[in-house]
């Protein structure tokens, strides 16, 4: 509740200083935050007939364990897939068989949301370690100085 209030004090400052009225990085914004951020982006990118069913989230988590899917997972990582993530979405789409088409989106949404926040919040996103390079990198070995150097194409 604090935080709420602290945040509509502060916007007529973040008016006057463009720095402030930038979103805040990754690491520094809440679950909150960025689940909200989420849930949108989902359900603008899921319609409802867009929604999977039982059948389809359970072909998907057996096709997890076909002999395909398992040598790919040891080519690129190292390892086995783990299904276990599969297998949760199947088992949450049965308890969702009770509810309307709606209510079934709405929950689904919410699910895919606090599911990306996890994934955006935790440490292994190249979100959280690459930041965009301002300046071009130039060795000076190789530098024409009659050569004029590049200029920023993208929003500096």
């Amino acid at each position: 509740m604090g935080a709420v209030a602290s945040r509509s004090a502060g916007e007529g400052d973040a008016a006057a200083n463009p720095r402030e009225s930038s979103p805040a990085p990754l690491a520094n914004r809440d679950f909150e935050t960025l689940r909200r951020e989420e849930l949108v982006l989902e359900a603008a990118a899921n319609p409802l007939e867009d929604i999977p069913s039982c059948l389809t989230l359970f072909d998907k988590w057996l096709t997890c364990y076909a002999l395909g899917e398992q040598f790919r997972s040891v080519y690129r990582y190292g390892t086995i897939a783990n299904c276990a993530p599969r297998r949760e979405d199947f088992k949450f789409c049965l308890t969702l068989r009770q509810y309307d088409p709606e209510t079934r989106r709405a929950k689904w949404l919410e699910r895919r949301a606090e599911a990306s926040a996890h994934q955006r919040k935790g440490v292994r996103t190249s979100e959280a370690v690459w930041e965009m390079r301002r300046d071009p990198l130039m060795d000076p070995a190789f530098v024409d100085p009659s050569y004029p150097l590049p200029s920023c194409t993208y929003p500096c």
